[in-house]
């Protein structure tokens, strides 16, 4: 969920009226006809002005393409699956594709590569917090202190609880920005919103006839196995995924999650112990953690908690009392941990930081090391304290000149300022691209300010810096459904890959992209974005 980039708040998807039956073809129905059945945002008026966004902004767009797709539409879930009520009515939406979003081979290889790279390194990170903490190893203890700053006692405590040890987050969503020559990774999400979505989307595609990029089993399925293997002592373990208020607007992407879990699906049987549950319907009975069955009314026992809420929020959260308890008596399994460490930004930062050089090569070899670094820009964590007069701050050198302070910084020109400020972590402003600063994009006294308040938050919540690294532009494809019309425009395009990792395996269970036109600098789920699952493009002889 944080996420520079995930505004899952900002777009709901297209959803076809309940009251329509069998197959519907827009391209070969009248624009009356297509109107009347699908609805935008959980409204059917004005279907083709809500539909019709992507052309009316500032970028340069392509002439028509004409209608070369035939969407069976009835495949689209039967309800939005983001958001609702007033949101809704107001007409926030997103942009249909006529296709999935074409990557090539190698580019798909380098997918998966990256799946095994991240996990190493979600491993490595847990490692360097650790050795951090023991006087006998080389690592400084300031790495764990700037880990720990503005964590509760409490939850440090239970994230260093030797039960938790070797727990590390199952699902890993990287941000992935397209340049023209790879792609840049701005962050590594351990509690990504989207799942369902994706999933709705692969099987939207995947039922038109195109090869989308996903588990074998589908993502639901896959899903599923992984949680399953949390707990392997269990034949049907009970699971539970408890998702709170402050991630309410993800509710409706993971109802349709469960239900399509409990149901089955054509690459996946049908599974019924795995319930979505709100943190105040949970109840310890009997030393055991429960919830209650809403279609037979019957307690079960949990045994496993899959955590969608935010860490930062648990003040916030009924009940939390109850599930730390469970997990601090071993009577759940939780996932992902209560490891704040491992959901920090700043570990890209550190990254890059020439004093953890030697052990970054350790722990993810040589290689790995070089690449991973190539992809994440180069970037600081931006610390209040004074340096010695001799010092400067490594690599970090706008316009050529060496920076003692970063209050240096607040004098740049805008072309020295392609940089970008972001809260660490552990903050409601550390998702959804709420707290991110362009430096370039804003007024040098805006600058001086968001900087000066970075710096006089560092003892709660550190924020980093990172080199501006622009996104290439790409052509994208923008699916008018009330005409059948396909128009090409330019965008810049973000991919979110999900990882699933099942007893130490990576597994590749989707991809989503979001393409954005190119005048804007911040890419996600904008109202005038394409959103559309990937498929590897076709051979030419194909097409």
């Amino acid at each position: 969920m944080p996420a520079n980039s995930m505004l899952w708040r900002d777009f709901a998807i297209v959803w076809v009226s309940p009251d329509v039956k069998g197959r519907i073809h827009a391209y070969g129905s009248t624009e009356a006809i297509v109107s009347s059945v699908i609805q935008v945002n959980g409204f059917s008026e004005h279907l083709q002005e809500n539909f019709n966004m992507s052309t009316t902004h500032s970028t340069e767009s392509m002439p028509s393409t004409g209608s070369d797709s035939n969407l069976d539409f009835s495949w689209l879930p039967a309800e939005p699956l983001y958001g609702g009520g007033d949101t809704n009515a107001a007409g926030i939406g997103w942009q249909l594709s006529p296709t999935p979003f074409r990557l090539t081979a190698t580019q798909l290889e380098q997918l998966n590569q990256l799946g095994t790279l991240l996990q190493r390194f979600i491993v490595a990170i847990d490692t360097l917090y650790k050795q951090s903490r023991n006087p006998n190893m080389p690592v400084p203890a300031w790495v764990a202190d700037l880990y720990d700053q503005g964590k509760p006692d409490g939850l440090l405590q239970l994230g260093g609880m030797k039960r938790l040890k070797s727990h590390l987050p199952l699902v890993l969503r990287p941000d992935l920005l397209l340049r023209d020559d790879g792609w840049t990774l701005c962050e590594v999400d351990a509690v990504p919103g989207g799942i369902g979505f994706t999933s709705a989307l692969n099987r939207f595609y995947r039922n038109n006839g195109f090869p989308v990029i996903e588990a074998d089993n589908g993502m639901p399925g896959a899903f599923l196995n992984m949680l399953k293997a949390f707990v392997p002592e269990k034949d049907a373990p009970v699971i539970a995924i408890v998702l709170s208020d402050e991630a309410a607007d993800y509710r409706a992407e993971m109802t349709w999650l469960v239900e399509t879990i409990r149901q089955g699906t054509d690459k996946a049987p049908a599974y019924e112990h795995i319930f979505l549950v709100h943190p105040k319907d949970l109840s310890l009975v009997r030393d055991q953690l429960v919830l209650t069955d809403p279609q037979i009314g019957e307690e079960k026992a949990i045994d496993l908690i899959y955590r969608f809420f935010e860490l930062f929020d648990l003040p916030n959260i009924p009940k939390i009392e109850l599930i730390q308890y469970a997990v601090k008596k071993g009577l759940v399994r939780c996932t992902p941990p209560f490891k704040p460490h491992v959901e920090e930004k700043l570990s890209l930062a550190l990254l890059h930081h020439p004093v953890l050089a030697s052990f970054w090569q350790k722990e993810l070899g040589k290689d790995g090391f070089e690449q991973l670094r190539q992809w994440v820009p180069q970037g600081w964590i931006v610390d209040s304290a004074q340096l010695p007069p001799q010092a400067v701050i490594a690599n970090l050198s706008p316009g050529g000149r060496v920076v003692q302070d970063f209050r240096e910084l607040k004098t740049l020109s805008q072309k020295e300022r392609e940089l970008v400020l972001k809260p660490s972590g552990f903050s409601e402003l550390a998702w959804g691209s709420r707290g991110v600063t362009i430096g370039h994009d804003h007024s040098a006294e805006a600058w001086g300010e968001r900087l000066e308040a970075a710096l006089q938050s560092f003892g709660k919540t550190p924020y980093i810096l990172q080199q501006f690294v622009p996104s290439g532009v790409q052509e994208a494809q923008h699916l008018n459904t009330a005409n059948g019309q396909v128009t090409s425009f330019k965008a810049r395009t973000r991919l979110c890959p999900y990882y699933f990792v099942q007893d130490g395996a990576v597994t590749l269970a989707g991809v989503l992209a979001t393409s954005c036109p190119s005048d804007k600098k911040l890419i996600h789920g904008m109202k005038d974005a394409v959103l559309a699952p990937c498929m590897v493009q076709p051979a030419p002889s194909s097409m």
